[in-house]
């Protein structure tokens, strides 16, 4: 599936050299830049490590005889296939105008092989949900130092009118110099003057993190920083407390428990700010991202810019980080500096200690232990998310995909396989009875769960788009899509958005082509915009008339000047008195 070793891309200005993460929705190699230096003396040819993000969307791609054409099964999945390769080009686009320095830099996109590549920046780290499951709990000074930085990238970004929509811990990166880098804009939304979003996106829910407003097509339709906000907080929550939150679009109906509660050593006014920012309600969050920064208890910190790491050659890869499709991920020093050797020696006898513990427990208990541990190895994936569309961050990658650690790696039924210098995997070699037992136990009644779940989400999504409450079954149809990517639930997403443009049609009368857009006259308010093929105004709807200028169109304002817009829907004129 993926492309091999020492395949060059763009005439051979760039080279991959591993894979480093691949999920459900794309491959990310670790790659070399070839450029120059110039200078008034001579040129220095040089190379530069940088990452590579292939899109490949797993389900219904596959190469071509050549080994390197993307090719597509089906209709419908030619018809994903572009709308997220769209939104692959669309990220790029988006992170070439937020250089920022705890903001991943983008530095190029290109299509080839019929796909799309980005080339980005480096990054030498690991995740913070890796931190996390690794090392537990994060000190509290360390978690605000992060969130310092991510808050200001926040707050640069939202200045520009763009919003994040998937701030948790898999998307903040600790480089190796212990800053925190914001990465995956896959989902972003960017907004025009009049706070209107000037792109639609299918929504990415990351069960936890995301903000009751987002679970509706319609919820961030206008600019707030209140999402944003929100996913912040529950980020803090999370590393703080080691427990994702509840869902925000259930906490209706369960409680979502104080941090403090969980972790007596957080402060007052952390926990203050944690939840103030995860209130349900937009209104009663903080508005901006500098108020939430402000009212943080900021620790005195240095932001070191020259790494105390050695140099990165010395680190072994470990490309099975199961969270994020780093652009690189390197193995970092524990911060109590423990050795590799130790550390992995550590990890095995916890894990002995640990079957033999449960296998225990099974024996005196029978099978209903086996159904418990099930379900509570289900409880663990209840945080799976939607995969974002440019795969950045996949949350499956450690089950899905080429999980190395230290030269090995873990195959999809549990057993641990050797890698050749390519990364591809080898024979598996058994694992010791118990563990083998173990794997067993843990996962045995896991599919009956997800599938009697996947079956009573979808006949939910059938219900509610027969009582046209399609907000409520695309919802449930992003759920379905977590627990499985089938053609069923991908036909249910075609159909709901069939419906809602069709209503969003209903609204407007229609006037005039113009470009790839519709000149409209919305029904209840008369006034004049123009709607693209999705039903979207994307000239709003508050001119008193429009009529022809040239090639482009001329909309009459209230005060009798005239907007001119483009056929891309630019206004390039305003308050013109004729054209």
């Amino acid at each position: 599936m993926n492309l091999p070793v020492g395949h060059y891309l763009q005439s051979k200005k760039y080279q991959l050299l591993q894979v480093v993460g691949q999920g459900g929705f794309g491959i990310t190699y670790k790659g070399i830049l070839f450029t120059k230096i110039k200078g008034p003396l001579g040129v220095i040819h040089t190379e530069v490590p940088i990452g590579i993000k292939e899109y490949f969307f797993k389900d219904y791609c596959y190469r071509a005889s050549d080994g390197l054409a993307v090719s597509v099964h089906s209709e419908i999945g030619q018809l994903l296939f572009r709308k997220f390769k769209d939104k692959l080009i669309k990220e790029a686009k988006i992170l070439s105008d937020v250089h920022h320095p705890n903001i991943v830099n983008v530095l190029d996109v290109f299509e080839e092989n019929n796909t799309a590549y980005i080339a980005m920046e480096y990054i030498a780290g690991h995740s913070l949900k890796y931190i996390l499951e690794r090392n537990g709990v994060l000190p509290e000074d360390k978690l605000l130092k992060y969130m310092h930085q991510i808050g200001r990238a926040l707050q640069f970004v939202h200045e520009k009118n763009i919003l994040h929509l998937d701030i948790k811990p898999s998307n903040i990166l600790i480089d190796k110099n212990d800053n925190a880098r914001l990465i995956d804009f896959g989902v972003s939304k960017r907004y025009d003057v009049e706070n209107t979003e000037t792109s639609a996106t299918m929504l990415t829910l990351s069960k936890g993190f995301a903000s009751i407003e987002q679970y509706d097509n319609e919820g961030t339709h206008l600019f707030s920083p209140c999402p944003d906000i929100y996913s912040l907080g529950a980020t803090m929550y999370n590393l703080l407390t080691g427990k994702i939150p509840t869902e925000s679009i259930l906490r209706a109906t369960r409680t979502l428990p104080n941090p403090s509660a969980l972790n007596p050593g957080i402060t007052s006014e952390t926990e203050n700010v944690i939840l103030k920012a995860m209130q349900i309600n937009p209104a009663d969050r903080y508005q901006t991202m500098a108020e939430l920064l402000k009212a943080l208890n900021m620790p005195p910190f240095e932001e070191k810019t020259e790494s105390n790491y050695p140099d990165e050659a010395n680190f072994p890869e470990e490309n099975g980080e199961e969270d994020t499709m780093l652009y690189n991920t390197t193995l970092m020093q524990s911060h109590n500096k423990t050795s590799l050797s130790e550390t992995k020696n550590k990890r095995k006898k916890r894990i002995r200690v640990l079957i033999i513990s449960l296998i225990s427990i099974f024996i005196a208990a029978g099978a209903s232990v086996a159904i418990l541990v099930g379900k509570g190895n289900g409880s663990a994936h209840a945080s799976i998310d939607l995969p974002p569309a440019t795969f950045a961050a996949e949350e499956e990658l450690g089950r899905e995909n080429t999980a190395a650690n230290n030269g090995n790696l873990i195959s999809a039924n549990g057993s641990l396989a050797e890698t050749n210098t390519q990364g591809n995997s080898q024979t598996a070699v058994e694992k010791p009875n118990d563990e083998v037992l173990l794997t067993q136990v843990m996962t045995a009644s896991q599919p009956a769960n997800e599938d009697a779940e996947y079956a009573e989400l979808i006949a939910s999504v059938k219900e509610k788009m027969n009582a046209g409450n399609y907000a409520g079954a695309n919802a449930d149809a992003y759920k379905a899509m977590s627990l499985k990517a089938t053609e069923e639930v991908t036909q249910l997403f075609i159909s709901i958005k069939e419906k809602q443009i069709e209503e969003k049609n209903a609204l407007y009368e229609e006037k005039a082509t113009f470009g790839k857009y519709r000149i409209v006259r919305n029904i209840q308010t008369r006034k004049y915009g123009a709607i693209d093929s999705r039903g979207e105004e994307q000239i709003i709807c508050r001119y008193v008339y429009s009529e022809k200028a040239g090639e482009n169109q001329a909309f009459q304002r209230e005060d009798n000047l005239y907007d001119i817009y483009n056929t891309d829907g630019l206004l390039i004129e305003s308050g013109a008195t004729y054209w």
